[in-house]
């Protein structure tokens, strides 16, 4: 049987806590500032907005940001329940919930895919001595993946089915990304889907790398996204509106300021300054080109991870 995303196995829960209120309660002011709390995640993809706050672009907007390091898992949950009144996860996450009604709607863009495949930051990588040179030589091997049916395990399938490799003969088995080099040294799995930080330490030692799980989709496609519920955006558009702003100057800023970006992943993750100089980057823009949610709900689907449609005119706002 498929296993379901996180987002899904809660759905009934946040369902109820959306209906439970018309609307989460409203930020609290002080001092002329709005007070907001924002679901955050200790990855990369997230550092245009931490470095955003850093910067003092949502304080020009009249945001006071209090970030909430936050489980992907539970992200969706805290925003529904108006824990917190915007939130960071992953492209996946947000349709799977959405095609079961989840109430959320899309802010505005996080980290996407780089141009360059071999600078992708999510990388499917095997022992340097692995008698494995393709990506096809994984047919029938085992592989790690951090969750079944989330961004980095969903981006291999369909970068591997690009090149014609039957992912069904592939086992993949659920390993955190921080056990996944011991897993591939004591050959308890045939290759890791590795995530940054973890990827450029394990290319730094010699593993290789036999699939950019980019390569499966046009250049600079999103994989991360921030949110907000339906109930809050309609009691609270203007401070969503803010939001988008800041985001937007903070993702522009993030795209030409590299060393800037890296270091401000050394405020909130377990990055030091060194690693964050090795790190293969995501990109950060303030477009999002929805036609690319589209590949992802296709496979979804064809995977039986879901079994709606999803109407991105009322996921995305306007």
């Amino acid at each position: 049987m498929k296993r379901f995303l996180p987002a899904l196995l809660a759905l009934p829960l946040l369902l109820a806590t959306a209906c439970g209120d018309d609307s989460p309660s409203s930020s609290s002011s002080s001092g002329g500032l709005t007070k907001i709390t924002v679901a955050n995640a200790a990855v990369t993809n997230s550092a245009s907005l931490v470095l955003g706050v850093e910067k003092g672009f949502f304080r020009s907007e009249g945001l006071d940001v209090k970030l909430r390091d936050t489980p992907p898992a539970s992200t969706q949950a805290a925003v529904v329940s108006g824990d917190a009144q915007f939130g960071f996860t992953n492209v996946p996450a947000i349709l799977a919930g959405a095609s079961n009604g989840l109430p959320v709607r899309i802010v505005g863009p996080a980290g996407k895919f780089a141009r360059d495949n071999d600078k992708v930051h999510i990388q499917v990588v095997v022992p340097k001595d692995s008698p494995i040179r393709s990506v096809k030589d994984l047919e029938g091997k085992k592989v790690a993946v951090d969750t079944l049916y989330q961004l980095p395990h969903l981006s291999f399938i369909v970068s591997a089915r690009k090149t014609g490799v039957d992912t069904d003969t592939i086992k993949f088995v659920e390993t955190p990304f921080s056990a996944m080099a011991d897993a591939l040294a004591k050959g308890q799995v045939d290759a890791t889907d590795l995530a940054e930080p973890f990827l450029s330490a394990a290319l730094q030692k010699g593993d290789r790398s036999v699939l950019s799980n980019g390569s499966g989709f046009e250049p600079e496609t999103v994989q991360t996204m921030w949110i907000t519920s339906a109930s809050y955006l309609a009691g609270n558009k203007a401070t969503v509106d803010k939001f988008t702003r800041a985001l937007k100057k903070s993702n522009e800023y993030a795209a030409t300021h590299d060393t800037e970006v890296r270091q401000a992943i050394t405020t909130y993750t377990k990055t030091s300054e060194q690693q964050s100089k090795q790190l293969l980057m995501p990109h950060f823009s303030a477009t999002t080109d929805r036609d690319n949610f589209q590949t992802y709900l296709t496979t979804m689907k064809d995977l039986k991870v879901i079994k709606n449609d999803v109407d991105l005119d009322e996921l995305f706002i306007r």
